[in-house]
């Protein structure tokens, strides 16, 4: 009998080992890191959105310092406006196009916004930053891209641009407008301004 008890229990542990292995690499977010999120994740074209990206902290030890938000540069949107966010200062770069776009408050806009960048100045809520941008009105595109350069206070830097794998870059998925949207352009100048945040 002790014999058997003896054999019997190397196998419980080699099978109760494998399934918490297992259960470890099925566990979310133990087999890869958090990926920089939008909210919302859609739009329609011609609307004006409140768009916050949520960028996780990664690194132990250490933490954020900065943070760029790169606009789409082959989708510009009209107008861009970094909300306030605590512990955080915006710094906004531009370019100028050579064909306006439709604004939110004008017709044509030809300085459009390139990136966001966001540095911390001071304390700010623990845990991953959120940081909004009011922008519009959305682009004649099924989708847009943002690329977004982390930088920690260690000075590693991390570019959440690929479409795939463990730095994907952030996505605004945009619907068609709804039938019979004048868009913001065209209320009078300004009246579809950006969702309150």
């Amino acid at each position: 009998m002790a014999s058997r008890h003896g054999g019997g229990r190397p196998r419980r542990i080699a099978a109760v080992t494998a399934l918490t292995a297992a259960g470890l690499l099925l566990w979310p977010g133990a087999a890869r890191a958090a990926d920089v999120s939008t909210t919302p994740t859609e739009a329609r074209q011609g609307d004006a959105v409140r768009l916050e990206f949520t960028v996780p902290e990664e690194r132990a030890g250490t933490r954020t310092t900065q943070i760029e938000v790169r606009m789409p540069v082959d989708a510009p949107i009209g107008e861009v406006y970094p909300m306030s966010v605590n512990g955080w200062a915006p710094r906004i770069s531009s370019r100028t196009l050579d064909k306006p776009v439709a604004g939110i408050h004008a017709s044509g806009v030809s300085t459009v916004t390139t990136a966001v960048t966001w540095v911390r100045v001071g304390e700010s809520d623990p845990g991953p930053a959120r940081l909004a941008l009011s922008m519009g009105p959305m682009p004649q595109t099924e989708r847009l891209t943002f690329e977004v350069v982390q930088t920690y206070a260690d000075k590693t830097v991390v570019r959440w641009a690929d479409a795939a794998g463990p730095h994907r870059a952030p996505t605004l998925t945009l619907l068609p407008a709804a039938p019979g949207a004048a868009g913001p352009a065209a209320h009078g100048g300004g009246h579809g301004a950006p969702g309150a945040g």
